[in-house]
């Protein structure tokens, strides 16, 4: 993500092979972890058959999040803060907490192949593109643009975001399965080869649409673009596609937010989520605590985010916003460059390994903690009074 953040063009004004790579993927990610997260954190109050403490623990940690996300929005950076979005999320995700798992995937695998269409239906009497990217406090003077920002035509659309959130919740119950019957390698094996099948599975349909089955040829006669219907077709979005034809609904393009480009993200987060668990498994102590900044940043990464949007702000507000790039465009490698990448990550570690040693969470994490059990709090029946 700090890639896609940092390092998402260099100084001849060529994109970065990573950046390219990874565009969309780590977003999507982050939101299959979402999903795999409200699993581990309502674990026991799905085991006492406390769901509706489970709702609102799930509820008051998206609250926190939402928070922490319009505050955030407050720093001028050209990062879209996904955090608002996120915790939106979070809330569409309590009446699904009972659904066993193939009721998941089918919700899932239902609401990808329509959610699209819908989206697109919804946006082209606007003729909006992507009309919000971060959400901050001064949006409520708006409050209908923003929810249809948040809801459809943001930078991440939460009906469409919350697809990799169910994924997740799947995978998360599948974690705690497998860690019971000591099966998690096999599961890492499986979500590896799952995940390549249905991201092959995406980029070859989407291409057969685009070639064989006219799609391209029929965007170029709709759009008068021609032979560069291909580069609207291909390229990155910011959330949504465009509305002059249908055939914009094949494409993989990142952040485009069709069927295929979610297909194809949930199913790099499942390789990527496999071969982590894979490569873990075979770690001994020693390796353990050679990796410990890792671990640490794992275990902090709202507060790791946090603070690499703010510096990456600040550093962009100063450079940019206040003319210093114009007199001094040997200064670029500040806003984006594989340098100052690597310096976002090794600020990540060093935050990580003093949380790791330290045994802490995140102050951040502690908060959104702390948000869930009180809203999961209310749920507890009151004891009853006794008279003596």
């Amino acid at each position: 993500m700090m890639a896609t953040h940092v390092w998402v063009t260099n100084a001849d004004g060529s994109t970065p092979a990573l950046a390219a790579f990874l565009g969309g993927k780590a977003a999507a990610l982050f939101a299959v972890l979402a999903g795999i997260g409200v699993v581990l954190t309502t674990q026991r109050q799905r085991e006492r058959r406390a769901f509706g403490a489970a709702a609102l623990n799930v509820f008051g940690r998206g609250l926190a999040l939402m928070l922490i996300g319009m505050t955030l929005g407050l720093v001028p950076t050209p990062i879209a803060v996904i955090l608002v979005y996120y915790g939106l999320v979070f809330w569409l995700l309590v009446p699904l907490l009972r659904l066993s798992n193939l009721s998941l995937l089918m919700v899932a695998t239902a609401w990808a192949g329509l959610w699209p269409f819908l989206s697109m239906l919804l946006r082209a009497p606007l003729n909006v593109g992507s009309e919000l990217g971060t959400p901050n406090w001064f949006d409520l003077a708006h409050p209908l643009e923003l929810l249809r920002g948040l809801f459809v035509t943001g930078t991440y659309p939460v009906l469409t975001w919350v697809v990799y959130a169910i994924v997740g919740m799947v995978v998360g119950r599948m974690l705690l399965a497998a860690r019971e019957r000591g099966t998690i390698l096999q599961l890492s094996l499986g979500l590896t080869a799952v995940g390549a099948l249905l991201a092959l599975v995406g980029v070859g349909i989407s291409m057969l649409l685009a070639g064989p089955f006219g799609g391209l040829n029929s965007i170029g006669a709709s759009t008068g673009t021609g032979a560069q219907a291909s580069e609207l077709f291909y390229s990155a979005a910011f959330g949504t596609t465009p509305t002059e034809s249908s055939w914009f609904l094949a494409s993989p393009a990142p952040h485009s937010g069709t069927t295929f480009d979610l297909a194809i993200t949930a199913g790099t987060s499942l390789i990527a989520i496999g071969l982590c668990l894979a490569v873990c498994l075979r770690l001994g102590d020693t390796a353990i605590r050679a990796i410990g900044p890792v671990l640490g940043a794992g275990a902090t990464p709202l507060t790791i985010y946090s603070l690499h949007v703010i510096v990456a702000g600040v550093t962009y507000t100063t450079l940019v916003s206040g003319g210093w790039l114009a007199e001094a465009p040997e200064l670029f490698w500040l806003v984006s460059s594989a340098p100052i990448w690597l310096i976002h990550v090794a600020g990540a570690l060093a935050v990580g390994a003093v949380f790791f040693w330290w045994q802490r969470r995140g102050p951040l994490e502690a908060a959104v903690t702390w948000t869930g059990q009180r809203f999961a709090a209310l749920a507890a029946p009151r004891a009853s009074q006794t008279v003596g």
